[in-house]
């Protein structure tokens, strides 16, 4: 008897098949490169919202060595999402200033409908030898807001700096700003001050526990965790010794009223827990916002392969706990909120590992994971020797305004430095029926891949949600979409629905 094309199909239904995803590297939406060689453009990036309301989330990215203003003055760019063009560029004082070594969306701080810019230069000698300073720019014309300034010499304010949310709850965002070798608490403990957006005066100001805690070398909105209605804060302190030396610390302060929530300490000596800091948005859907903290030397998974912590901010408990691939990885320096990359319903999770090897020695590597259930969902990889990729990760918001969020890796380290966008919805570029992800038209393979996931419950059903979706009904893979993709190879039906 002939072995027809339906016998081959029914024969397939029916066999045991083990297919694993590819999930390879999608193309980038934007690559940015740095000006000039040594400026490490992408030492720090992150979404910039949408500083031009026109309904793309926009870009910040620091080069805290470019040399336009001085030998290191500094530069941060701020770039278009719908397009990639250069919308502002910010440059340092003077020389040695180091403008963009932290670079964050200020949120909408003066209430205007166009979402503003935070810039640290912790080199500014203004208040004293590299006392620091933090700049405040307007989204809608790039002038400066506010300019605040570190209050004793070698201060390193605006080492790290942030939206802080609406603490005070009066509709204006409002911003946080660390000093990692402030001396208020002791020698080096550092500390943290928080500004509101509406007036530029202080609303908080936390400091260190001990000296040389170096508290305030990260610092983030933590979103609102206990759900009081105030967005709440996220402090690091790396060289806290409470959980032993250098294991590090991570503070949880309420935005309503100052007071610590939550306390989270290194696993073991040189950690540096603390060393980034988060919000992870809302990882488990429980209505609390979530955070997450890296630990970049920590050893579980080989020296200096580091960790990285999701914690409940509805309970503070561990929901996950994910760890570098070999040692000396680095793996969470750099940690965030990837937002909801495959559109579940769950915030997702990005973190940087600027010294994995995968690319080549110290090529660095970039890790999402689900929200919903920890698992990889994408892994980027550095593209040289030396690039520092995934030194700084941060989610992009949505810059191609197609409903999924997107995501930015800066890799400092290659010869001017280079930031990397990377869509959310990374696998479905146009081939909405690649669900075995290996970057080819709707075949066999993923005929295979996609009965496998229906009648054997392989428990993938690829590595985008929208992949297996053939017929674009909303529905996740199912006989629909197997009788579509037959239809496809076989009798040249339709193509798959667009993405």
């Amino acid at each position: 008897m002939k072995f027809s094309k339906l016998n081959f199909l029914l024969s397939i239904m029916f066999l045991v098949v083990a297919v694993s995803p590819a999930h390879t590297q999608c193309p980038p939406v934007y690559i940015f490169t740095g000006e000039a060689k040594g400026d490490q453009f992408g030492i720090s990036v992150a979404s910039a919202g949408d500083v031009n309301n026109d309904g793309f989330d926009d870009l910040i990215v620091g080069a805290w060595l470019n040399d336009a203003g001085g030998t290191w003055a500094g530069r941060a760019y701020v770039f278009s999402g719908q397009n990639g063009d250069t919308i502002y560029v910010f440059t340092g004082e003077a020389a040695g200033d180091n403008l963009g070594f932290s670079v964050s969306g200020a949120g909408d701080v003066n209430n205007d409908g166009f979402d503003d810019l935070i810039v640290g230069a912790p080199h500014n000698d203004a208040g004293g030898f590299q006392a620091g300073r933090a700049y405040v720019f307007s989204g809608k014309t790039g002038d400066t807001i506010y300019i605040f300034t570190g209050v004793g010499a070698l201060d390193l304010f605006g080492r790290s700096v942030a939206s802080a949310g609406d603490v005070n709850n009066d509709g204006f965002d409002d911003l946080i700003v660390g000093a990692i070798l402030s001396d208020a608490g002791g020698s080096f403990a550092g500390r943290a001050d928080v500004f509101s957006g509406q007036t530029g005066d202080t609303i908080y100001v936390f400091t260190g526990e001990t000296s040389g805690d170096d508290f305030g070398g990260s610092v983030a909105s933590a979103g609102d965790v206990n759900n009081d209605g105030f967005d709440d804060l996220i402090v690091g302190a790396i060289f806290n010794d409470a959980g032993g030396n250098n294991a590090g610390r991570a503070y949880v302060f309420s935005g309503q009223t100052g007071d610590t929530l939550f306390v989270f300490t290194g696993e073991a000596a040189e950690d540096r827990f603390g060393i980034s800091v988060g919000t992870d948005g809302d990882v488990n859907n429980d209505g609390f916002a979530d955070l997450i903290v890296g630990a970049s030397m920590n050893d579980a998974g080989g020296t200096d392969a580091g960790r990285a912590y999701v914690f409940s901010g509805q309970t503070g408990d561990t929901l996950y706990v994910f760890t570098g691939e070999a040692g000396g990885d680095r793996f969470g320096q750099s940690v965030a909120s990837a937002g909801d990359v495959n559109n579940d319903g769950f915030d997702d999770i990005i973190v940087g590992a600027h010294r994995n090897d995968a690319g080549g020695t110290g090529a660095g590597r970039a890790y999402v994971f689900s929200g919903k259930t920890g698992e990889t969902i994408y892994i980027f990889s550095g593209e040289t020797e030396f690039d520092g990729y995934g030194k700084s990760v941060s989610s992009a918001g949505d810059v191609n305004n197609d409903g999924f969020d997107d995501l930015i890796v800066g890799a400092g380290g290659g010869p001017g430095g280079r930031t990397f966008v990377f869509p959310g919805d990374c696998c479905c570029i146009g081939i909405r029926g690649d669900v075995n992800g290996d970057g080819n038209d709707a075949n066999i393979l993923d005929l295979t891949f996609i009965v496998d996931f229906i009648f054997r419950g392989s428990g993938d059903s690829g590595p985008c949600s929208v992949e297996g979706d053939l017929n674009a009904d909303g529905n996740s893979s199912n006989i629909l979409d197997l009788t579509f993709l037959v239809d496809r190879i076989f009798r040249s039906g339709p193509a798959p629905g667009p993405c």
